[in-house]
């Protein structure tokens, strides 16, 4: 990494090879600064049934196997775009 003037200054230190060794020293050992990356957790059946409430009746078209797989594809979709 290069050190630059403006992190010398931010860092209240001096433009010497010295401090610049130090503070790339510092940086380099600065593992507080880390990216959290929050796992994936998908819906569980019921919770797909509970959004998606009752869909059809007793005598309707609608399968509602049909509306789960396709939950689990939008599911899917979701994961892959946001892991």
């Amino acid at each position: 990494m290069k050190i630059t003037k403006e992190m010398l200054d931010e860092a209240n230190m001096p433009d010497t090879p010295t401090a610049r060794k130090v503070l790339a020293k510092m940086l380099e050992e600065d593992d507080d600064i880390q990216d959290y990356v929050r796992p994936w957790v998908g819906l569980t059946d019921e919770e797909i049934w509970s959004t998606v409430g009752r869909i059809g009746t007793a005598d309707s078209d609608v399968n509602p196997y049909q509306i789960l797989n396709d939950a689990r594809r939008i599911e899917a979709k979701l994961k892959e775009k946001n892991t």
